[in-house]
């Protein structure tokens, strides 16, 4: 697991690096200078022009550095100092003097030819600010220019703590961050500000980092040790019965996709509740899926008690449509009330539709449960417009979450909270997972997760990690164009072994 920081949580860790632990700024700007230097480097050897575009705060004094390193190693080095901040840091004085000390020149203005790099090095996590006057034409114009972009922790203009764009943005190829990733660089629309994001190591000590504690974590492909373990002396009662309540007439689909992938993540025994015209279909495609079916509504109803007394974990709504049945099915579902339930979809619509007395359930339910909705299903449920949540993914998600009642608000960057931090933000995944039945897929891998024993919350991060995974694997293979839900279950296996 991985801490990704705001704002003020990288200006904590920086004050307590240097204040409490001692570390001179000026080493940590060095640092920072060096861990750039590395990278272009690699990347760009010399000879290559470089034009670093500072103002005067310690993100300017990082790129002054920068620009003093690359100039002793054979790089065309030009900079521009916009000017538009009054007062200087005391880093950014010092890197300026010894600059001025070796005959460097600043420019009064960019230069007129394009550089093979440009370095973004006005504005850091600290801008709280829009971006405009000369600070914005300048960025403006950079932005116009040929040449490689390179941000220097976070590019200008990206609010650190939330990805908005104050005003304007500088567009970066790449962005090398220091000590942690950041918000603003995971959350859209920021990331797509940022290109390609390396986080290097500039010496934060790991104490000042706890003592923050940043309320942030996502995670990477160490964290699927966490999947739930295999033993040799097992059986398929081992790992869980998962009792999936979908697939209305004409979309067995759903229902086919969420129970393959709960097999797919280790579920023991998966049982399919759903109508008869279905029945076919889903035992050609899923063959190792019991089956449970009705003709009516009332055979339904008849059927549900027995298969919810023999379930460990309880999916529904998958292609389950938003009528009358799909309401008494939710309902009767929430009066059971007695194992970890994941409702999704249809699901979703159905509960932000009942009545105050049947919503009462949802909150009384004496078990985990997970909700699994994309923006549009929960404006339905919270009363909250698309572009509100949209612009606070993370609070929206904590806000309508709490111990029992997990929220996984799906979007580009999938948020995953139960009302406490850390708030988990994944970043696994691509577009071609925009595709019709992905959610089906998410709802049988955290439905599979659960049934192996994960508690809800880690089901619920680990299942949204390994879906983005399988879409990156087949991604790798079918390309963003051509992937379809079916394929994220073909590449489970290449993440989950």
């Amino acid at each position: 697991m991985q801490y990704i920081g705001s704002g003020d949580e990288m200006q904590r860790i920086d004050a307590y690096s240097i204040e409490t632990m001692g570390i001179p700024g000026i080493v940590l700007m060095e640092r920072a200078a060096l861990a750039m230097e590395e990278e272009i480097v690699r990347r760009f050897p010399a000879p290559a022009s470089v034009t670093i575009i500072a103002e005067r705060g310690n993100n300017g004094g990082d790129g002054l550095a920068l620009g003093r390193l690359l100039l002793a190693i054979g790089y065309d080095v030009c900079i521009f100092e916009i000017g538009g901040v009054r007062r200087a840091s005391e880093s950014y004085q010092i890197q300026r003097k010894i600059l001025e000390n070796l005959g460097v020149c600043f420019l009064e203005a960019l230069p007129e030819t394009d550089s093979d790099l440009w370095v973004d090095a006005v504005f850091g996590v600290g801008l709280k600010r829009e971006v405009a006057g000369i600070q914005r034409e300048v960025l403006e114009e950079v932005n116009r220019r040929n040449g490689y972009k390179i941000a220097v922790d976070i590019p200008s203009g990206v609010d650190a703590s939330s990805g908005r764009i104050l005003g304007y943005g500088f567009q970066a190829d790449i962005t090398i961050t220091f000590g942690l990733n950041k918000v603003g660089l995971a959350l859209y629309p920021g990331a797509s500000l940022a290109g390609e994001v390396v986080v290097k190591d500039i010496g934060f000590p790991i104490q000042a980092v706890d003592a923050v504690s940043p309320e942030t974590v996502t995670y990477t492909r160490e964290d699927l040790c966490r999947l739930p373990k295999r033993h040799p002396w097992s059986n398929k009662g081992t790992y869980g019965k998962v009792l999936l309540i979908v697939g209305a007439k004409n979309m067995a689909g759903a229902a086919c996709l969420s129970a393959s992938a709960a097999y797919r993540t280790g579920s023991g025994l998966v049982r399919i509740f759903t109508c008869e015209e279905n029945r076919e279909i889903l035992q050609s495609r899923v063959p190792e899926a019991i089956m449970t079916t009705y003709r009516t509504e009332e055979e339904a109803l008849e059927k549900l008690p027995e298969a919810l007394a023999w379930a460990s974990v309880v999916g529904i709504g998958p292609g389950l449509g938003q009528n009358a049945l799909t309401g008494r099915l939710l309902s009767a579902v929430l009066a059971q009330g007695c194992c970890p339930l994941v409702i999704d979809a249809d699901g979703i619509n159905t509960l932000a539709a009942l009545q105050k007395e049947e919503r009462e359930l949802y909150h009384s339910y004496g078990a985990p449960m997970i909700l699994t909705p994309h923006l549009k299903e929960m404006e339905r449920l919270t009363g909250r417009t698309v572009a509100d949540i949209k612009n606070d993914l993370m609070g929206t998600a904590k806000e309508a979450a709490d111990q029992r009642h997990i929220f996984v608000l799906k979007d580009a960057r999938t948020i995953v909270s139960d009302g406490s931090a850390p708030t988990y933000i994944n970043m696994s995944g691509n577009n071609g997972m925009s595709t019709g039945g992905s959610g089906d897929v998410l709802t049988g891998i955290i439905c599979g997760l659960l049934a192996g024993g994960l508690s809800a919350l880690e089901a619920a991060r680990l299942g949204v990690y390994c879906h983005g995974l399988a879409g990156d694997e087949a991604a790798r293979e079918k390309g963003y164009y051509g992937l379809m839900a079916g394929d994220l279950i073909r590449h489970l296996n290449a993440v989950i072994r």
